[in-house]
């Protein structure tokens, strides 16, 4: 009996592994940043807009200019856990002007936040980053597929810029 339920428990776990997901790199972004503007404690937490100024995309299959403009409005919990949501906008190689409306959280313990918040360079394996950027693109251009694909990534915070890896979810 032992066996025949350790079979079972062996095969469910096959196939749901087969089932996951896979993860293709799509491009990293390399967002230039001005220092946070703090509103302060609100009912959702501390408030912050930090406004994007520029930056890059490079991948496989996309290069591009990130634009001045954008920001991340963020809000900070009382557990400590950033709330993200970035807007903002590139021009890819072609012309075609592509949006970013990226939503994830920046969980962190109090020490490593604080070193985050006074500038310092943090590895990244010392916090947990990761959102889901949706982007769109005009039906016209060759990145008209990317309307209709989820993608997921990792976040790195550096002292005036964030590493974002954009993966697709295949």
């Amino acid at each position: 009996m032992k066996k025949i339920i350790i079979l079972l428990i062996f095969s469910m776990t096959s196939v749901f592994a087969q089932d996951a997901p896979k993860l293709e790199f799509f491009c990293e972004l390399q967002v230039k940043l001005s220092p946070a503007l703090t509103v302060g404690e609100t009912a959702h937490g501390t408030r912050r807009i930090i406004p994007i100024i520029g930056g890059t995309v490079d991948g496989p299959r996309i290069k591009g200019e990130i634009f001045n403009g954008g920001a991340d409005w963020q809000v900070v919990r009382k557990d400590g856990v950033a709330e993200l949501e970035a807007h903002y906008q590139f021009k890819a190689d072609d012309g075609s002007i592509i949006y970013v409306k990226n939503i994830g959280v920046r969980v962190a313990s109090p020490e490593v936040a604080a070193r985050i918040a006074k500038g310092e360079k943090v590895d990244a394996s010392q916090y947990y980053f990761r959102a889901i950027p949706k982007l769109e693109a005009p039906l016209t251009s060759k990145y008209a597929w990317i309307n209709d694909t989820i993608f997921v990534c990792t976040g790195e915070r550096m002292p005036d810029a964030v590493k974002i890896r954009i993966y697709k979810l295949l």
